[in-house]
């Protein structure tokens, strides 16, 4: 469904007439223009050979386009277990794939349930039971600038922007002072990207301060920088626990 606007997937060799006429493609079928974090993503993983267990949800969607809900997960668990390839012990890094429609299909859900049920240690709750969200506050904070940007922008822009948090300082009225760092791959993205914040501040703002600041003020402050290769450094990844960096602060220099 979200490779529709482009095309077909690149084979793995292009071909004339049925002959081979071009050299092997590593990963052909995450080099399709739309599939850019994924393959950041996938080769994260096959780096750290941790084991992956997926849950391809929303398969009502697939349903809607008339496709073949089994077929297609059967093809994407033979496209996975090739693409994320064997541990060190040689066995598969994938171990399941779950389709899946939490909302229309709850039943989908059972095999998930039961897994966990079997897998997990058990032990008492880590977390509250009343609460939303294990999510850091920084990392939500973070995910609304993010998804701001992602309604305006077009094309294969919003998979391409990063939004990390720099600075967190809570002023004694309560004020948050947030510094954020936005990263794009390119000088045009990154225009487009400075002209979207300018739009998208204050309303990124009020949902900031009605989510984690209990209704009080919020001030947003950005640094939008180009990194062309920032899919494939992990430390951008590693950020995701909303670990600040404070020795290159961008309101606050030291």
């Amino acid at each position: 469904l979200k490779c529709c606007g482009h095309g077909d997937y690149m084979p793995e060799v292009a071909t004339l007439d049925g002959i081979p006429v071009g050299p092997y493609i590593h990963d052909a079928w995450w080099q399709h223009p739309e599939l850019g974090e994924e393959l950041a993503f996938l080769r994260n993983l096959r780096k750290r050979k941790f084991k992956v267990h997926v849950v391809l949800n929303k398969i009502d969607r697939l349903r809607d386009f008339k496709v073949d809900v089994d077929q297609f997960a059967l093809v994407m668990r033979e496209q996975l277990l090739k693409d994320l390839g064997n541990d060190l012990d040689g066995q598969p890094l994938l171990q399941n794939l779950w389709p899946t429609s939490v909302l229309k299909e709850p039943d989908t859900l059972v095999p998930v349930k039961l897994w966990l049920c079997n897998n997990l240690p058990r032990q008492s709750p880590l977390y509250p039971l009343q609460a939303i969200s294990d999510v850091p506050a920084r990392v939500v904070a973070s995910e609304i600038t993010r998804e701001k940007l992602f309604s305006r922008l077009r094309g294969q822009t919003p998979y391409r922007v990063a939004v990390l948090n720099r600075v967190w300082r809570e002023t004694e009225d309560g004020t948050l002072m947030l510094g954020q760092k936005v990263v794009t791959i390119s000088s045009y993205e990154c225009a487009e990207v400075r002209r979207l914040l300018k739009e998208i501040a204050q309303e990124a703002e009020a949902e900031i301060s009605t989510s984690l600041n209990f209704g009080r003020p919020v001030q947003l402050h950005f640094n939008v920088e180009v990194d062309e290769n920032w899919q494939d450094n992990p430390s951008y990844y590693d950020d995701v626990h909303g670990i600040l960096d404070d020795s290159h602060s961008l309101m606050f220099p030291q």
